[in-house]
């Protein structure tokens, strides 16, 4: 019997991107989300609509707001490329509380 391997076993984990890079874009991730927490819900909300967009260390940091009424769902990605390394986001109440939706 003929016996051909079609997956080859490797000794490493393969990563789509290198681990320095998801490591900085979570904390940049992070550092937006504790910026827009401190800006209050007046300010925030003056981000809804369109996808805002800035470039910090060669990644970009995207913000979407959205109104859904009583609350704004905030939403922070970074990427490079086509690639997304890290999201995160929460909602906000009137009063400026936050809570991470599950």
């Amino acid at each position: 019997m003929l016996c051909v391997l079609v997956h080859r076993q490797l000794g490493v984990i393969l990563h789509t991107a290198r681990v320095q890079d998801r490591a900085r874009a979570l904390e940049l991730v992070e550092a937006e989300l504790e910026r827009l927490r401190r800006l209050g819900p007046r300010r925030v909300r003056a981000l809804v609509g369109a996808p805002h967009d800035a470039e910090r260390e060669g990644l970009t940091i995207s913000t979407t707001v959205g109104d859904e009424g009583d609350r704004l769902m905030v939403l922070v990605e970074a990427w490079r490329g086509r690639r997304t390394l890290a999201t995160g986001g929460f909602a906000m109440h009137p009063d400026g509380t936050t809570v991470t939706p599950h």
